[in-house]
């Protein structure tokens, strides 16, 4: 372990050299459903490397919660790395797709009690656009997955979905803000 974290801690420092290509950012979101009384609310930062330019690789760590009527609350934390791809760049405007593998851990809870372990995980593609506010500054859009996301019984029970295919709802909308350095 101690390995392991002096080699992240080697990796950030030489990224450091080169911090022009580095980007910061991420998304946050909460959402109330009303007729089923569903909670959801996630906080999802973001650190990338422009590999060129139209490749980048980064990751997404947050965290996610969920709740409902019948007192079923889940806290989650994620992490899903990825590889960009830009596609399409037009003026202001970048069309994108990112190929990302995520897990997800932490527990569901029944009516207050201890709960048990929750994990979900997902593999597939995210297309997005971008749009350049500045030189250093962009919105950023993410829009579905075409992939495969699963979950085991208690973050199923916690509202994770389990499947595959493509996934085009309002649920796996996501805006963020990204600042480039």
């Amino acid at each position: 372990m101690k390995k392991f974290i002096a080699f992240a801690i080697a990796a950030v420092v030489s990224l450091g050299a080169a911090a022009q290509d580095i980007y910061v950012g991420g998304s946050i979101g909460a959402w109330r459903n009303g007729s089923d009384h569903e909670t959801t609310m996630g906080i999802l930062p973001e650190i990338g490397y422009n590999l060129s330019d139209n490749t980048a690789i980064g990751t997404t760590i947050g965290w996610s919660y969920y709740h409902d009527s019948s007192k079923v609350t889940t806290n989650l934390f994620q992490i899903a790395p990825y590889y960009r791809y830009s596609f399409f760049k037009s003026g202001i405007v970048s069309l994108f797709v990112d190929g990302s593998a995520g897990i997800g851990v932490g527990r569901t809870s029944y009516d207050g009690e201890n709960g048990k372990a929750a994990v979900t995980w997902e593999l597939g593609l995210k297309p997005g656009i971008s749009v350049a506010l500045s030189e250093k500054c962009s919105i950023v859009a993410h829009v579905g997955m075409l992939g495969y996301q699963g979950a085991n019984h208690a973050a199923k029970d916690g509202g994770a979905d389990e499947g595959w295919g493509v996934l085009l709802n309002g649920n796996n909308i996501s805006f963020g803000f990204y600042y480039t350095f």
